[in-house]
């Protein structure tokens, strides 16, 4: 197969769709190789029993500049969440929102146990600060861990307690937000300027919409890649296939050696459940702030997007703070406990369904970034790497980095060779 293509692009998640996108503007011979049945990396949707099931609690948020660059938000056909969330512990359950324009809700709000009245201004001043604040200031700014960054503009224990943690702590995958300050910031600024959203079809609705959009690349699906040297991939079945570039678009540690060990990775566990009815009755998300809660935050997603359920049954989503060590038995049983303290007797009734439990769900990373120079992705001669960790964990630096990394080998791809009309 030598010689048969311009680009091999290892992985078909969001990065390495991106970068066959932009390397078919191109005219170059794509060829991408995936080691899975099906594109989508770490996003990824499974059906059955008439639901559909996310690997991982994952929303989009629509003000991500990248998506709105490659994504038809109207093919995706997308159910969006309520601004806010329902805040909850074994004895208290309220609801914050985002006051908007709305008199009646801004009066709510000042009247919230989510915080002090203070709180809730420096809140407001906040979303207005990071609305004009432009996403390379962002990330020039230097780098707090965002409890820090929290607790230097004043908000309260109380609302850090009951609302910063098990919210931005949902969203990083880590109870304890050490997370870098220019993470918060950007996506409190996303969620400021969009909303969020998931599919009607679900979260892999987005990379089949990616490669939908390919005319000339050429996939091979259960393809593992054993090793690269060079410009020549050996397959796991000593297959060796070669290319005038290679671009690396997923966890390359398992195939380069000076990579091992280079990504650290928060983790996440996900259970989902049937029910007879919603308790939340809204298209929201539920955060618990009870400190020794085994529940970080759940949603019945088919209040958002009837679409996750066929059967006329709620289908509920819950994030744990940690992947337990026990029976997924004993921890589904212990998450109907739980809930059930708030939520009523009910919830004994729910049905569980499956469970995901993701060691490598977002890459934890110092020294974020916006953008890089396309340069930066180049690891070698004609060698180049693409993936969210290269950036910032999101949807967003996926894409863009799939971009990146297409326009560095553009730019190495010499002019004599030959080039598919």
């Amino acid at each position: 197969m030598s010689g048969q293509y311009d680009v091999i692009v290892i992985g078909a998640g969001l990065a390495g769709l991106t970068a066959a996108k932009k390397l078919e503007e191109y005219n170059l011979r794509v060829l991408v190789l995936e080691a899975e049945d099906r594109v989508g990396g770490r996003l990824k949707t499974d059906e059955s029993e008439g639901f559909l099931f996310d690997q991982g609690f994952q929303v989009l948020l629509t003000a991500y500049p990248e998506a709105r660059k490659y994504l038809n938000y109207d093919e995706l056909n997308l159910k969006t969440f309520k601004a806010g969330a329902v805040c909850y512990n074994k004895k208290n359950v309220f609801t914050v929102k985002d006051a908007g324009n709305n008199p009646l809700t801004a009066l709510n709000m000042a009247f919230s146990p989510v915080g002090s009245l203070m709180d809730k201004v420096r809140m407001g001043n906040l979303k207005a600060r990071l609305m004009k604040k432009d996403l390379e200031s962002i990330f020039n700014d230097p780098e707090l861990s965002t409890i820090e960054y929290l607790e230097q503009k004043g908000f309260s224990d109380r609302i850090i307690q009951r609302f910063f943690k098990p919210f931005f702590g949902g969203i990083f995958l880590e109870n304890e937000l050490v997370t870098s300050s220019r993470m918060f910031e950007f996506v409190f600024k996303m969620f400021s300027e969009g909303q969020t959203a998931v599919p009607a079809k679900g979260m892999e609705e987005i990379p089949k919409q990616l490669k939908d959009k390919l005319k000339t690349s050429r996939f091979r699906f259960h393809t593992k890649v054993k090793s690269v040297r060079g410009t020549s991939v050996t397959l796991a079945n000593s297959e060796v296939i070669e290319a005038k570039q290679l671009i690396i678009a997923c966890d390359a540690e398992h195939i380069l050696e000076n990579m091992k060990g280079s990504i650290r990775w928060n983790k996440t566990a996900n259970y989902y459940f049937e029910a007879d009815r919603s308790v939340l009755k809204q298209n929201i998300i539920a955060l618990n702030y009870a400190e020794d809660g085994l529940v970080n935050h759940f949603t019945v997603i088919s209040d958002a997007a009837p679409e996750y359920s066929a059967r006329g049954k709620s289908l509920v989503s819950v994030s744990l703070r940690e992947i337990p060590n026990r029976s997924v038995e004993e921890v589904s049983r212990d998450i109907q406990n739980e809930l059930s303290v708030t939520y009523g007797p009910e919830v004994q009734q729910w049905r569980f369904i499956r469970n995901y439990h993701i060691k490598k769900a977002l890459p934890a990373l110092t020294d974020l970034k916006h953008e890089v120079s396309f340069t930066e992705t180049r690891l070698a001669e004609n060698l180049y790497l693409a993936g969210d960790h290269l950036l910032n964990g999101s949807i967003n630096a996926a894409l863009k980095s799939g971009e990146l990394a297409a326009k560095a080998a553009v730019l190495d791809h010499q002019p004599s060779d030959p080039v598919s009309s």
